[in-house]
């Protein structure tokens, strides 16, 4: 990652950042100071820190999951590889700047342009953010406003309020049908009771924002944009589909709707709306699961928290990742050893290693260690792709003390 905390896109010559970097978590930390502070630490080339802490939450959700590596330090070392190849684009997204930035700086749209040209036939990682038109983000009390609408939606109160909000995108329904209690976003051939609930959670995460958010910033706009992250074998085409709505999220779709029903209401000043991008190519089969799990955890999009609209687990609707053939991901992976800071950001991580470790356990630190050993750099004989190597029968760590560590 690059330090560009200053959000100057348009600099060519990007330093570190030499000064210190608390990177303790604290239990009472707010969402707004976590990703501040892992923004903080991520431009000052802390990886370890953030690393562990993103997985200490987000690994305890596949305990019983055989899709993901058993093995820590496998996980450890992709989650390095993608934030040291990461591109601005990335780094602008983790700062919660992206969609304000982009629409003026050249160097984001230069580089969004590559990143759009490859991801037809490369796998990535994409994210819905909401804003307005100008890229700026709802603040806490306009996400209330939104809140307070999604509660009288999954209620049964106000049908010409299900009514309006239903025919603001296709296919819309009648007044007798919204009568009835049908609602089109929790319409699976019923209105489904896990719809119902998981919007329910999406309610009390924005509550539970709106409440940590100090009582003089909640009309402040949020510094980091509600989101959605995914995966997608050709991004241009699942992006699509969400435009469409088909096979899509549908928290994510009825807050659209609800922002346009208070927009037109003239309740909001402005309308927010869900800006897709394309943050991520991924370079290595081993990222594929890895990738949305880690970017997912980063960027805190979950309705949980009150950060976004992911409800289900990342990384369990990736199989289309394998239909990418070994030549394919050699030509992926040499891409991006040859376009990003890659090779000098994995230098910097592997030369800081052993101060990162010096306050982890000895199986911590072995675990980290051992993510560096391998394939990380690639080899002197320009094969970069080469075979992922398992480390599980090696590495029992167990994942569990990411937690003592976070």
């Amino acid at each position: 990652m690059i330090n560009i905390r200053q959000h100057n896109y348009d600099q060519e010559e990007v330093l570190l950042d030499d000064q210190p970097v608390v990177a303790t978590s604290c239990l009472s930390e707010t969402l707004s100071e976590k990703r501040l502070r892992w923004s903080a630490l991520l431009g000052s080339h802390q990886y370890h820190t953030v690393i562990s802490q993103v997985l200490a939450e987000e690994l305890p959700k596949y305990t019983r999951s055989t899709v993901i590596p058993t093995s820590l330090s496998s996980i450890i070392r992709e989650c390095v590889l993608i934030l040291a190849s990461a591109p601005l684009i990335f780094t602008a997204v983790v700062d919660g700047v992206l969609t304000s930035q982009i629409r003026t700086s050249q160097v984001l749209q230069r580089e969004y342009d590559e990143i759009q040209g490859r991801a037809s036939a490369q796998p990535s990682i994409y994210v819905h953010l909401l804003a307005d038109m100008a890229g700026v983000a709802p603040s806490a009390n306009q996400y209330m406003l939104i809140q307070e609408v999604v509660l009288k939606y999954i209620g049964d109160t106000d049908p010409e309020l299900v009514y309006l909000i239903d025919n603001v995108t296709p296919p819309g329904i009648s007044m007798e049908m919204a009568i009835r209690g049908h609602r089109k976003q929790l319409w699976t051939g019923r209105n489904s009771s896990r719809r119902f609930q998981t919007l329910a959670r999406f309610c009390e995460g924005i509550r539970a924002r709106w409440l940590e958010t100090p009582h003089g910033e909640r009309d402040m706009p949020f510094a980091h944009p509600p989101g959605e992250c995914g995966y997608a074998l050709n991004a241009h085409a699942r992006l699509r589909q969400h435009r469409r709505r088909q096979s899509s999220n549908y928290v994510m779709n009825l807050t659209e709707d609800v922002c346009s029903y208070l927009y037109t209401s003239g309740i909001l000043p402005s309308i927010f709306t869900m800006h897709q991008y394309i943050i991520y190519l991924i370079f290595r089969p081993s990222q594929i699961r890895i990738a949305e799990i880690f970017c997912s955890g980063l960027l805190q999009v979950w309705v949980d928290n009150g950060g976004g609209f992911n409800h289900y687990p990342a990384g369990l609707s990736n199989a289309s990742g394998d239909k990418v053939v070994m030549v394919e991901w050699a030509e992926h992976e040499k891409y991006t050893r040859t376009t990003s800071r890659l090779e000098g950001n994995v230098s910097v991580q592997r030369n800081g290693l052993e101060e990162a470790v010096y306050e982890m356990d000895e199986e911590m630190a072995e675990a980290w260690r051992r993510a560096f050993e391998g394939q990380i750099e690639g080899d002197k004989d320009g094969n970069i792709a080469g075979e992922w190597v398992s480390e599980v029968g090696h590495d029992d760590t167990d994942m569990g003390q990411l937690q003592q560590h976070a």
